[in-house]
């Protein structure tokens, strides 16, 4: 009886974790040929299936991503005229919730995303600079940052133009541009609030990390009131052979509840039900 009860107990458990996990990863994104951590398929690890707004643009893998894996997206292009937004494929009822990259440069120019995008005169970008642009730049598609075509300072969402916030990303000067070194970039939307972290990925513990222990944002908007659902995309201004080696979202609970990868949360919390027996 008391085997039959455990049993039925870790059964039970374990759907209703899985059922947790899957309701806050919304997409994962690695590019290693062999992951099976992809989320929600394998599709996502295909340069094939993120199709860019503008014409000019065109993504590839790469397979020499530093830090972060070995596999890796790689923007093969640039100037402003090839700048512009790839949405992640199925990713379009985002609300509330993490999205989050890691990303190395061979450029001077930033990149970074779009959400709760509907059309386009709806939804937010949060553009992570690097050299040319020493910023985090919070900006709203409605206020014209930035159309497909345009780099910042070309739709004056850029040094008091349009945006909604700009401030120093924090990473100093002599910054690579050999693709040497991954950044971790993170995006935490919560109703009106939008926070920002960015910083090298050698100085975060874990990718899937609770935000209360990245510290401080480095920035921040309150008052984000087109609540959307809207779909979310990789931005970029003329980022030449820049490399992307995660793509995250969550869902709304972020990883308040789970401060590691829930698949590996789940073994865990089941090892746990089993040693109290």
């Amino acid at each position: 009886m008391k085997r039959t009860y455990l049993l039925t107990l870790i059964a039970l458990f374990s759907m209703m974790l899985i059922t947790h996990a899957s309701a806050q990863i919304i997409f994962y994104a690695d590019f290693e040929a062999d992951s099976s951590e992809a989320v929600p398929d394998a599709s996502v690890n295909d340069p094939g299936s993120y199709e860019p707004e503008n014409p000019g643009m065109a993504w590839a893998a790469a397979s020499d991503f530093p830090e972060g894996g070995d596999g890796a997206l790689h923007q093969t292009v640039e100037g402003c005229g090839n700048s512009g937004n790839t949405p992640l494929p199925g990713v379009d009822a985002f609300t509330d919730g993490i999205i989050q990259g890691v990303f190395s440069w061979q450029d001077d120019d930033g990149v970074g995303f779009q959400f709760r995008r509907v059309g386009e005169d709806q939804g937010y970008l949060v553009a992570f600079g690097y050299i040319e642009t020493p910023q985090i730049i919070i900006g709203s598609l409605a206020d014209g940052c930035c159309p497909s075509g345009q780099c910042l300072d070309q739709c004056t969402c850029e040094n008091g133009g349009n945006e909604l916030v700009g401030v120093d990303h924090g990473l100093g000067e002599g910054l690579s541009q050999d693709n040497s070194v991954a950044y971790f970039s993170r995006i935490q939307v919560t109703g009106t609030l939008i926070q920002v972290w960015y910083m090298p990925l050698a100085d975060v513990s874990d990718l899937f990390v609770d935000s209360g222990e990245l510290g401080d944002p480095v920035a921040e908007f309150d008052g984000a009131d087109h609540a959307g659902p809207g779909s979310v995309g990789i931005w970029h201004e003329s980022w030449g052979n820049g490399r992307v080696g995660s793509l995250l979202v969550t869902g709304p609970d972020g990883f308040a509840t789970t401060a590691v990868d829930p698949r590996a949360k789940l073994s865990t919390t089941w090892g746990d039900v089993k040693s109290s027996y």
